[in-house]
């Protein structure tokens, strides 16, 4: 009885660590060092931010039509990604076809008592999936805020 159990507990493991490493190779976010810009004495890092569906399928995944930048975070606390004031925000859906990316520019302001030398960090992505049947005035906004299905960076410094 104790070798079934334990057969059993050895194949629950390699079952839940082999889908849960391919599930993170399902879709990549991928960051680059991008340049540095100076307005109205603020300081931001300008971060070219890459989403790669590295499926076979269609990835279908909420956005909102101003506010997109709500759906990324950053690991620093010297860093915060800038976010818009927005007149007319809706949730959005946009699709990423099979072994496609979508590149966007995410703002981040820099901490003005750091040195912008010694920052090391990812940008996190939340990425909420679409399913067949949803449509974009389905998006949760209290899922949303919780954060549960963030992709992560590479690492960068500066």
């Amino acid at each position: 009885m104790t070798r079934i159990i334990l057969t059993i507990a050895v194949l629950l493991f390699n079952y839940l660590t082999f889908s849960q490493t391919a599930k993170k190779e399902n879709y990549a976010l991928t960051i680059k060092k991008g340049k540095i810009i100076k307005e109205n004495k603020q300081t931001f890092w300008i971060i070219p931010t890459t989403l790669t569906n590295n499926t076979k399928d269609t990835l279908k995944y909420y956005s909102m039509s101003c506010s997109w930048q709500e759906f990324y975070s950053v690991d620093s606390n010297k860093l915060q990604v800038e976010g818009k004031d927005c007149d007319k925000n809706i949730p959005t859906i946009l699709t990423l076809a099979p072994r496609q990316s979508r590149t966007v520019e995410n703002r981040l302001l820099i901490s003005q008592r750091i040195n912008a030398s010694e920052i090391k960090f990812k940008i996190g992505f939340n990425l909420m999936k679409v399913s067949s049947n949803q449509k974009k005035f389905d998006f949760d906004f209290i899922e949303q805020r919780k954060k549960k299905n963030i992709i992560w960076s590479n690492l960068i410094s500066r």
